[in-house]
């Protein structure tokens, strides 16, 4: 009985792919356009500071690049989001992510080990993430997808999936 209960939790986790992004979030951290929603889970949203974003290596198919993401509460008690227009910022992190375009892979510098780590385009929010500040960044500094618009072959399912976010994660930026 475990198991078909497993089973079921897993195929409808597939199913819905969270295609629908951070619905519910503010577009913009304060409505300060700088700031841009790349991703919200439980009352928390990651919004990357596009005005921080910094190209350290431009040498294709290799690139680097740092960028503020800010982490704010935007709920009391992680359903509703009630605290809109007053959030908390939590934290405010420096990210790295160094991208390969020949094999469309990301990877992001972990404060833990100092070492690059695998974003997969495509899995459980707990391989990909609950945001995408990564795929935001690439996406401001080329004004391109990297994992976007594209299916990919998932390990996990045995099928091609499409990636985790909507076309609606690169809407706001106004270039």
């Amino acid at each position: 009985m475990k198991k078909i209960i497993f089973l079921t939790v897993m195929l409808f986790c597939v199913l819905f792919n969270f295609t629908v992004f951070a619905a519910d979030y503010p577009t913009y951290l304060n409505n300060n356009r700088n700031y841009i929603l790349c991703g919200g889970h439980q009352g928390v949203g990651w919004y990357i500071d596009r005005s921080s974003l910094v190209v350290k290596e431009y040498n294709p198919p290799h690139y680097l690049i740092a960028v503020n993401v800010v982490i704010a509460s935007l709920s009391s008690n992680g359903i509703q989001l009630d605290r809109v227009n007053s959030p908390i910022i939590n934290k405010v992190e420096t990210r790295y992510y160094y991208y390969n375009w020949d094999d469309r892979e990301m990877y992001r510098l972990s404060d833990r080990d100092n070492k690059y780590h695998y974003i997969p385009p495509v899995g459980s929010l707990a391989d990909t993430g609950h945001e995408f500040s990564g795929e935001l960044a690439f996406y401001i500094a080329y004004r391109t997808k990297f994992y976007g618009g594209r299916t990919y072959y998932d390990s996990s399912t045995g099928r091609y999936e499409k990636v985790n976010f909507s076309d609606s994660l690169y809407a706001p930026v106004v270039f």
